[in-house]
């Protein structure tokens, strides 16, 4: 077992990266030509899905870095040992064998009341969606449009939030603006397959495997899905982004052959179209149902609305519109998005399974997560003392916390309520894969502040164990170099990969246990 374990430590995990991201980029390098050459894509493609280096690292990926990394499929594992996941690199080999298990459906409970079905593959079935994802993904971006933002690497939700700036502030006229917002119902269950498939650029053996992976059936409900893409596979999103390619681009205004204006951003399957005063957006609304149409779908009618960039709309847990005096741009976290802060803070509270000190600990992180993601909205505009108040009231009638410092507590808690500069969106189409790593890199500041961000530039954007540049999905963690966590001296931190941060670890317990035995 622990030859095993030292086997799968001891992989050129920063060797395995470099060879599939120069993999990615020329697969990314040649779908972006003008008449780019298929049989060139799929063979590179055939390279990728075949090399030890991205099999390796899907089955990383999906056992040790993703966050549901612990849930089950139908076979019941949540997890493997070092020797499983060396067998399952040399079983991802046999891409023309493979075929897809069927899925384990759970429920996720959505704002609304209702809840989402999520149809969870098995950790091997999630590492060859992984693997074929690696093939699949550089040709998308290469063709992706600039107004797509939802489930691509290195996008956010907050570019959304700059662009709808830009293109709504007053030098840009956004009080003469119209918004048109809709919702494609249902766009993971209802995806017609052959359409899909249609889109798709893959090896023949790699796109049967992806054709079981789609038809595969749930546990206890079908043997064979007909359609849609189930929710809770690696590879769920970035098929669903294909299906959607082109829907943000139906209102775009062309200056000439190589310029044009984006009116639509679409984040997944959530769009808003910016249209100008005297545009009809009934003529749109047949374009939208004419496209969704030869995928199966249709717009969710409940969710669709056209106002004026006065009037306002919520989008994406914010509330946009423009001062119809001083024609400001205004963006804040929507009504319904502040009554489920205060919902799970209340919860956390009143949950007397933990301690008090406990309870605070979670409220914080709940605090701070929201925070992190409104951060660019002008939370001055937003009253959330109350929720500070009821948090003290709270604490001070069900515990006997001296009083001062429980006021010190929550203060601290509810402290970062201030207004905070505009994200800057990314560049144009620019890409992960397009080899320009360095302002990928540099991009990785905006995402950190305090202790983090000075370390990232001190080690110049690298992590300090491989010496690989940060990209901006990478999970990015400090590290204690003398195992002291309480010691946040500037010199005593480094920055690493979530996986190298791991071996770190690893290494220290393992000479932890082997100093007792001396």
């Amino acid at each position: 077992m622990n030859t095993y374990a030292v086997e799968w430590k001891s992989l050129p995990w920063a060797e395995f990266s470099r060879v599939l991201y120069r993999l990615q980029h020329r697969v990314y390098k040649e779908s972006r030509k003008i008449e780019p050459d298929k049989k060139t894509i799929i063979n590179l493609q055939s390279i990728i899905i075949r090399s030890a280096s991205a099999r390796s690292l899907a089955v990383r990926q999906v056992t040790q870095l993703n966050v549901g990394k612990k849930t089950a499929g139908v076979d019941g594992k949540a997890s493997l040992t070092p020797q499983e996941r060396l067998d399952l690199v040399e079983e991802l080999r046999r891409v023309d064998q493979w075929e897809h298990s069927e899925l384990r459906r759970i429920f996720i409970p959505k704002p609304d009341g209702t809840t989402r079905p999520l149809g969870i593959p098995t950790i091997r079935d999630r590492a060859m969606q992984c693997l074929l994802k690696y093939a699949l993904e550089p040709t998308y971006e290469a063709i992706a449009s600039r107004g797509s933002y939802g489930f691509r690497p290195a996008r956010s939700a907050q570019d959304v939030q700059s662009v709808l700036r830009t293109n709504l502030r007053s030098s840009s006229h956004g009080y003469d603006k119209f918004i048109l917002e809709l919702d494609v119902e249902k766009c993971f269950d209802n995806i017609d397959h052959n359409k899909l498939m249609s889109l798709i650029t893959l090896p023949n053996k790699a796109k049967r495997v992806l054709g079981t992976a789609l038809k595969a059936g749930v546990l206890g409900e079908r043997l064979k899905t007909l359609e849609g893409t189930p929710q809770g596979g690696v590879i769920s999103p970035l098929l669903a982004n294909i299906a959607l390619h082109g829907l943000e681009d139906l209102q775009n205004e062309y200056v000439n052959k190589k310029r044009y204006y984006q009116r639509g951003i679409r984040y997944a399957d959530d769009v808003v179209y910016i249209l100008k005063k005297n545009e009809n957006p009934i003529i749109l609304r047949s374009k939208i149902e004419a496209f969704l149409a030869e995928r199966g779908l249709k717009v969710k009618e409940s969710k669709t609305n056209f106002v004026s960039a006065i009037q306002g709309f919520d989008f994406l847990g914010w509330n946009i519109s423009v001062n119809a005096k001083t024609h400001k741009f205004l963006c804040i976290p929507s009504r319904k998005n502040r009554k489920n802060l205060i919902a799970k803070i209340k919860g956390a509270m009143r949950d007397t399974r933990y301690t008090m000190p406990k309870r605070l600990t979670r409220v914080e992180s709940i605090y701070r997560g929201w925070f992190n993601y409104h951060k660019h909205c002008d939370l001055s505009q937003v009253n959330l003392w109350s929720i500070s108040k009821w948090t003290y009231n709270y604490v001070q009638k069900n515990s006997k916390t001296d009083k001062g410092k429980l006021l010190q507590t929550v203060h601290r808690i509810f402290n970062r309520h201030w207004k905070i500069g505009g994200h800057r969106a990314v560049i144009g189409d620019k890409s992960v894969f397009d080899n320009d790593l360095i302002y990928w890199s540099y991009r990785n500041d905006k995402r950190f502040d305090g202790l983090t961000s000075k370390v990232l530039k001190k080690q110049n954007f690298r992590c300090h164990s491989c010496k690989l540049h940060f990209t901006t999905d990478d999970f990015i963690e400090l590290h204690h170099v003398d195992g002291n966590n309480k010691n946040n001296r500037y010199d005593n931190l480094v920055c690493l990969h979530r996986s190298c941060h791991q071996q770190q670890h690893s290494k220290r317990k393992k000479s932890n246990d082997s100093d007792k035995n001396v």
